[in-house]
């Protein structure tokens, strides 16, 4: 049975406020950072305003730039594109590498995709603009329902493909669903996450309406001095298998989601009021899914909106709940202190952060947390806010994720460490021969490219590093893009100057063959060596079959590392996977180096001239 299988978190990535990665979020749980600050100019222009009414916000950096070309979208198209949908498509592909996978390469997987997305101040903007009325692309650059489908159709994904939509708890929402999706079997791996993005005034004219916002520009949940939070942006993706999988897959798992639960608060004190007995319902409700008490949590990642009313009654729910707990107090924070409220993206947001706190051994101090809320019983609650970071120092370390929703929607997951987990060794890395390790680089721009090359060259600096290690992960996630570059080397200081030389003569050309393909070497390649081949190169026909039209590459060996270096650069399509296994130790690699420029939609000329 499947319907109880816990779920593994493979791969991640993050842009927060502060944080353009996982690694930056982890640096700034680890010294209290903020990524919050002043309105700058630049986003009031985007917004087509003076002015806002608040102190600050929390942004990511270059909104209006994107880097269309990985995704095949046309010069037309990507300007009108949400900035939602332009964010989505790169974290998920940054958080399909971060899973030991190439995103140019799953065409036709079985992949799920489930993105909580709630407003789009794009399409406001887009509506009070002129000239775009009779664009084509515009009905699906601006609905919600494509920023999930754009991921699904770019990357050639054949699995459900969801927009979620329960206001701030969306994204952790969308995480259960896909959770739900993998024990049903209606994929086999899904990517799930939140989007947002501050584009329109009107968003906070309406919440500062409503007394939500900090008037003092901080955001400080259960802290003497809350008033309210921080509007921000931004987008988290978490890459999702059933355990089971993970592990046969030998995939790095970060963490396991055991269990999870969601519910509507029903009638209340109001849609948008919090409810006790609703997060009471569906705190327990999660810890009986994920077989686990209120003994077994070491730390709760709050919804925490630094709200009167939001944090005090979390807090009376949360006693509720642990009133029975005879263990010392456990941990209590909201990653909202650091980045402010996401709002559709905050229950990633504290996702991820759970997942750090329990992958690093880390409890987080709460930034800028000074004194206590006196509007909180914490006599009654036992939950302590860290003052500073710290070891956590348990044998199996699990946490509790609350998001809540102003729809009334609650939702609640569980996180545990993965010591539990067997790790087991890879079966198969690509071999070395003579030749030296195998390195396959592709990008979709020259300037990709050479970044590409020096991620390489930074990743060869590391005084630890394991080049058959390192060339297995490269080649197993850099692949399948147009532009390519490649080499196999003996030692470090080869790998050094190979990848020095890409960086100062990058591709220019792109090269992509579709269609048969025949390898021609000095001797016939053995039988196992070239089916082992055809497991990388579906394209690839043997030599006897007639040429019906083959492209012929022609390599100087034929041994299957100088074969695949040959069929790579002529640009056939690769499936590394079959050559190289997936690697649970091996040390993390950075996201692909998008070749970001301007993209904007006010910058796209008028339909007439479009089609020109």
């Amino acid at each position: 049975m499947m319907d109880r299988v816990p779920i593994a978190v493979v791969g991640m990535a993050c842009r927060f406020p502060g944080a353009d990665s996982v690694a930056d979020l982890a640096d700034m749980l680890r010294t209290g950072r903020i990524g919050t600050g002043p309105v700058p100019s630049a986003r009031l222009a985007l917004m087509g305003t003076e002015r806002l009414p608040v102190r600050a916000v929390g942004l990511v950096d270059n909104i209006d730039s994107f880097d269309r070309h990985p995704f095949r979208i046309s010069g037309s198209e990507a300007p009108l594109l949400d900035p939602q949908q332009r964010l989505v498509l790169e974290m998920a592909w940054h958080a399909l590498e971060d899973a030991g996978l190439s995103p140019a390469n799953l065409d036709g997987t079985s992949a799920g995709v489930y993105v909580g997305v709630a407003s789009s101040d794009h399409a406001m903007q887009i509506a009070r603009t002129t000239g775009f009325s009779g664009n084509a692309h515009l009905p699906n650059a601006v609905q919600n329902a494509a920023v999930s489908g754009r991921v699904s159709y770019c990357l050639g994904l054949t699995g459900p493909s969801l927009t979620v939509d329960t206001a701030c708890s969306s994204g952790l929402t969308a995480v259960t669903q896909a959770g739900d999706a993998l024990r049903l079997g209606h994929c086999d791996i899904a990517l799930a996450g939140g989007v947002n993005v501050l584009l329109n005034p009107a968003g906070f004219m309406a919440l500062g309406k409503m007394n939500v916002l900090s008037r003092t520009g901080q955001t400080h949940p259960f802290e003497a001095r809350a008033d309210g939070f921080v509007r921000s942006e931004g987008c988290g993706i978490v890459v999702l298998k059933r355990l089971p999988d993970a592990l046969a897959d030998h995939d790095r798992i970060h963490a396991v989601l055991p269990g999870w639960a969601t519910g509507q608060d029903g009638r209340s004190n109001g849609l948008s009021a919090p409810s006790r007995a609703g997060q009471v319902r569906v705190i327990t409700r999660a810890m009986r899914s994920a077989g686990v008490t209120v003994d077994d949590i070491g730390a709760i990642e709050a919804h925490g909106s630094a709200t009167a009313v939001g944090d005090a009654i979390e807090t009376l729910a949360l006693a509720e709940v642990f009133a029975d707990r005879k263990h010392p107090s456990a941990a209590l924070g909201s990653i909202k202190a650091a980045v402010g409220h996401l709002e559709a993206a905050a229950g990633i947001a504290g996702l991820i952060k759970a997942v750090l706190m329990v992958r690093d051994n880390m409890l987080p101090g709460q930034s800028g947390f000074e004194n206590p809320s006196p509007r909180i019983d914490w006599k009654a609650l036992p939950l302590h806010v860290p003052l500073s970071t710290g070891p956590w120092q348990s044998p199996r370390r699990i946490a509790g994720v609350s998001s809540f929703g102003i729809s009334g929607l609650n939702c609640h997951a569980i996180v545990c460490s993965a010591e539990d987990c067997a790790v087991a060794a890879p079966s198969a890395i690509a071999r070395s021969t003579a030749g030296g390790h195998l390195f396959l680089l592709s990008a979709a721009s020259p300037a990709a490219l050479c970044n590409r090359a020096r991620q390489l060259l930074v990743a060869l600096d590391n005084p630890q590093v394991c080049l058959r290690q390192l060339s297995a992960m490269v080649t197993r996630r850099w692949v399948g893009l147009s532009l390519r570059a490649g080499f196999q080397a003996g030692t470090i200081a080869e790998a050094r100057a190979a990848a020095g030389k890409i960086t100062s003569e990058p591709t220019q050309v792109p090269e992509r063959l579709v269609g048969p393909v025949m390898l021609e070497t000095p001797e016939p390649l053995s039988h196992a060596a070239f089916e082992t081949l055809c497991r990388a190169c579906p394209d690839l026909v043997a030599p006897d079959a007639g040429r019906n039209g083959a492209v012929t590459v022609r390599c100087p060996t034929g041994e299957i590392p100088a074969a695949l270096l040959g069929l790579h650069l002529a640009g056939a399509a690769l499936d590394t996977r079959a050559v190289t296994a997936a690697d649970p130790t091996a040390p993390d690699l950075p996201g692909y180096p998008f070749d970001r420029r301007r993209c904007w939609y006010v910058d796209t000329p008028p339909p007439q001239a479009a089609g020109k």
